[in-house]
C-alpha cells in the first residue's frame, strides 16, 4: 500500500514556542474565560423554575453554543500547532487497555465491528500521553465513520521496530484500518488539508489536520493509504 503524508501543510522544523503560538494560546484562553461566564450565567438562568418555556429554550441554545465554541477553541489551538507538548515514555501495550473504553466508543456508537492487535513486548515510545490519545481518537473516529458508511469493519494494530519500518529507525508503528471505503490516490493527501472533509456540515473537517499537527509536534510520522476497499492511517512513533 502506498502512503501519502501531510506535505501540503508545509510543516517545518519550528517548535510550538514563540510569539505567535503564545499569542494564539493566550487569545483562546481569554476567549474560554468569556465563554465560561456565558455558560455559568445561562446555567443559573435555566435553574429558574418560573422561566418561560420559550425563553428557557433560547437560553439552552445559547449555553450549548458556548460549550461548542469552547471545544472548537481547543481544536483551533491544536490545529494551529500551538498545543503544549510534554514528552514522556509511554508503553503502548499497557496504555491501550487503559483507554479501552474511549477507543471502543466510536465503534459502539457507529455499530462497527472493531478489533485490536498489539505485538507483545513493545518498547516504550516518546510522546505526550494526552495529545497521543487525541491523535488516536481522531483516527479512530474517522475510521468508525468511514466503516459505518460502507458497512465495513475496523482494526487497530501496533508493531515494534523491524516489522514495518526498518529496525534501525527505532520506531513503533500503529495502523488504524477500516474496510468499506477507498480514497483515490490523487485525493489521499487532501485528507490532511483543513475544511476538505466529505462529511456533513456538522463536521469542520479538522480532525486529520489536528492529528497531523500534533504528530508533527511530537515527532510522529503520519500517513494515509487506501486500496482494495481498505483505508489505513499509519503512525510511526519514535522510541523513548
Amino acid at each position: 500500500m502506498q502512503f501519502a503524508f501531510p506535505t501540503n501543510l508545509n510543516l517545518g522544523v519550528e517548535s510550538s514556542e514563540g510569539y505567535h503560538p503564545e499569542l494564539l494560546r493566550g487569545l483562546t484562553h481569554k476567549l474560554n474565560n468569556l465563554l465560561a461566564v456565558i455558560q455559568g450565567f445561562s446555567s443559573l438562568v435555566l435553574m429558574n423554575d418560573d422561566l418561560d418555556a420559550g425563553v428557557a429554550e433560547n437560553v439552552q441554545h445559547i449555553r450549548e453554543a458556548s460549550v461548542n465554541v469552547t471545544s472548537l477553541s481547543e481544536r483551533i489551538r491544536s490545529a494551529g500547532g500551538c498545543a503544549k507538548i510534554s514528552l514522556q515514555p509511554l508503553n503502548v501495550g499497557d496504555y491501550l487497555p487503559a483507554i479501552e473504553n474511549s477507543i471502543n466508543e466510536p465503534f459502539i456508537k457507529a455499530g462497527v465491528p472493531f478489533a485490536i492487535e498489539v505485538q507483545p513486548g513493545l518498547p516504550p515510545i516518546l510522546v505526550d500521553p494526552t495529545k497521543f490519545k487525541d491523535v488516536l481518537m481522531e483516527l479512530l473516529k474517522n475510521a468508525a465513520e468511514a466503516a459505518q458508511k460502507g458497512n465495513g469493519q475496523a482494526l487497530l494494530r501496533a508493531y515494534g521496530p523491524g516489522y514495518i519500518t526498518p529496525a534501525e529507525q527505532q520506531r513503533v508503528d500503529i495502523l488504524v484500518s477500516n474496510t468499506g471505503s477507498e480514497i483515490p490516490a490523487d485525493k489521499l493527501q487532501e485528507n490532511f488539508r483543513p475544511f476538505t472533509g466529505s462529511k456533513n456540515s456538522n463536521h469542520l473537517g479538522l480532525g486529520l489536520t489536528i492529528a497531523a499537527m500534533l504528530c508533527h509536534q511530537m515527532g510522529i510520522q503520519i500517513g494515509v493509504g487506501s486500496e482494495n476497499n481498505t483505508t489505513t492511517l499509519w503512525l510511526s512513533c519514535p522510541l523513548a
